[in-house]
């Protein structure tokens, strides 16, 4: 089923800035754990901090790619890899990502939203304006486990 279609630029670059804004908060907090603890999956079985900001980094880039690709599929041969599991570097993607992510957005009206856009593993279609929205719902998601995470390692430090 398709992603709820995002149609107003000025919202979507809100829900970013928060986004972003919690980045940073998040970063600062790993950035006074030590390796091990940020290489801890805390629950067995799942990522650790640092994996999930790996992903996070990625999958911004990740999701613009498709956008841009549109109408067409994002070949998988293409698909960015992902940053090295570094705070730095995880940050620098951030950033770079974020940044591009804000371009693209700024560079278009909001007519863009509702353009067909292909997503995902299997290549489905959705819209500019859907794949924004996975964008703030998948990162959303990894946050709860991000802080939760964080949490429990802060008290175990």
């Amino acid at each position: 089923m398709p992603y709820p279609v995002l149609q107003n630029r000025a919202d979507i670059l809100r829900m970013l800035d928060e986004l972003s804004e919690y980045r940073q908060k998040i970063l600062a907090a790993c950035a006074k754990l030590t390796p091990a603890q940020l290489a801890d999956p805390v629950i067995p079985g799942t990522w650790s901090l640092l994996k999930n900001l790996q992903h996070l980094a990625w999958a911004e880039d990740f999701m613009l790619q498709w956008i841009k690709k549109r109408p067409a599929a994002f070949p998988r041969e293409q698909w960015p890899s992902e940053p090295p599991a570094d705070l730095d570097a995880i940050r620098t993607a951030f950033d770079e990502a974020h940044a591009a992510v804000i371009a693209f957005l700024k560079a278009n009206a909001d007519a863009v939203l509702a353009e067909p856009c292909k997503y995902g593993h299997d290549a489905r279609q959705e819209t500019v304006g859907g794949v924004f929205f996975h964008l703030v719902e998948h990162e959303i998601h990894h946050r709860a486990f991000i802080l939760y995470k964080l949490r429990t390692l802060q008290g175990a430090g």
